[in-house]
């Protein structure tokens, strides 16, 4: 799979900073941005492979900045909160706000929604630039800013950790314009990630999210559209097997890339991990994280009793192309023991 459409190629400078067109409340403190050092760690992975769990466990653990709801939703005045010392104010508006709309979880995989949760960078490049989900050269100052928006509105003693599935299937590209950049790669069996994930579309398509609503203004445009909810909904119907087809190939285009690249990034830049490895061994699967990183987990935290295994019910569609999806993936199955 060639990289993601990229072909300007921009580097990180650290005096570079986005110029805010808008007047947004954080406009008067963007200088102070100048001199905010960032070399971000990624969790990278295809989506449903468990970076969700992953983020969220390692932020539990406090020695991580993370891009949190909060951060997404009130992007514009990250910084105008953290210098009048309104963050609190503001989130707690925020959780009265979730109360309002009912939200209590992220319904797709009954996650805990709050502003506190850590999220996916995406849906602020999404938002602020609208063009794509992940890394490109147009959002690049987008996303730069945003590293140093969380880093200064936090604590500056501590790494940044970010996740995006988005920039899973590009991590070359990323590394290209962010150099001081290291990777958390997890992986899960891909026949049941392309359920899960079928699943999680279909959840979102038939039923309204307001979660996700408030992090992404496109989801909350698309479903107030009959038009496009329908032909979405049509999409990922389980008798046409359009949406099945598109997941499988773009499962199986992203575990290709990281076959064909993954031995161009410096081994010292990188650790990949299993879900379902996770799962089975929590605590010495964090452990070998953190060494990577050479950070000391001083939480205490009993990971057992965080991370559990979900029961696995593989959609009928799925296991009836499970010998295709194994044929084409051969050697992602090999190199990780799936069978």
């Amino acid at each position: 799979m060639a990289e993601k459409n990229n072909d300007e190629r921009v580097f990180i400078g650290d005096a570079m900073q986005l110029t805010d067109q808008t007047s947004s409340p954080d406009s008067p403190y963007l200088h102070r941005l100048k001199d905010v050092a960032i070399a971000p760690i990624f969790i990278l992975g295809d989506q449903r492979s468990g970076t969700t769990m992953l983020y969220k466990t390692l932020a539990d653990a406090g020695c991580f900045n993370v891009v949190r709801a909060y951060h997404i939703i009130n992007y514009d005045e990250i910084l105008s909160n953290h210098f009048n010392q309104k963050e609190d104010l503001a989130i707690r508006e925020l959780e009265a706000r979730f109360q309002a709309l009912g939200i209590c979880d992220r319904k797709i995989d009954r996650v805990t929604a709050t502003p506190h949760l850590p999220e996916e960078y995406g849906f602020i490049l999404k938002n602020i630039v609208g063009d794509e989900l992940f890394i490109t050269a147009q959002n690049l100052p987008v996303f730069q800013q945003l590293c140093r928006k969380i880093q200064i509105a936090s604590d500056l003693d501590k790494p940044l950790l970010l996740k995006n599935p988005g920039d899973f299937s590009q991590f070359l590209y990323v590394k290209q314009v962010v150099p001081q950049a290291k990777f958390i790669f997890i992986h899960r069996h891909p026949i049941h990630l392309i359920s899960s994930r079928i699943k999680a579309s279909r959840s979102m398509i038939y039923d309204w999210n307001a979660y996700t609503a408030l992090i992404s203004p496109l989801y909350a445009q698309i479903f107030s559209n009959p038009i496009k909810r329908t032909l979405i909904r049509i999409l990922f119907s389980k008798y046409l097997g359009i949406g099945l087809h598109r997941s499988i190939q773009t499962s199986i285009e992203a575990t290709t890339y990281f076959m064909k690249n993954i031995g161009a990034l410096p081994k010292q830049d990188y650790i990949s991990i299993k879900y379902e490895d996770l799962c089975k061994a929590p605590e010495s699967t964090i452990k070998q994280i953190m060494a990577f990183l050479t950070l000391e987990d001083c939480s205490n935290l009993d990971y057992s009793q965080i991370i559990k295994p979900r029961p696995l019910n593989l959609l009928p569609g799925v296991q009836k192309r499970a010998g295709q999806i194994k044929q084409r993936s051969r050697e992602y199955f090999d190199y990780h023991g799936y069978s």
